[in-house]
């Protein structure tokens, strides 16, 4: 059934590319769409599999997640909302992509 327009997220808000940052196990963003789930993206370095967990936006489309304890070594991070672009990968619309090393505890 498709979504009133206004629901609809490839035209009820702006398609600019949003961002993110990453400290430690800390992924903030914006640009994101508001109060809409957002897919991580987690890779390891020298591996071929990515991890996908899901987080919520608040209201004005920013992202403040805690990534899990079990998210270590040389990670690469991106998020997306699902809006679509079909130049993306899986035609999807991604952040950045952060690096970061994060210790074992």
């Amino acid at each position: 059934m498709p979504m009133p327009v206004s629901d609809n997220p490839s035209t009820s808000h702006s398609s600019a590319t949003p961002a993110i940052g990453a400290q430690g196990r800390l992924v903030t963003g914006s640009g994101f769409l508001p109060d809409h789930r957002v897919a991580i993206r987690i890779t390891r370095a020298g591996e071929d599999i990515d991890d996908y967990l899901t987080y919520m936006t608040d209201g004005h489309g920013y992202l403040h997640c805690e990534l899990p304890n079990s998210a270590t070594g040389k990670l690469s991070i991106a998020a997306t909302d699902h809006r679509p672009d079909p130049e993306g990968a899986c035609g999807r619309l991604w952040s950045n992509t952060c690096s970061l090393f994060v210790a074992e505890d």
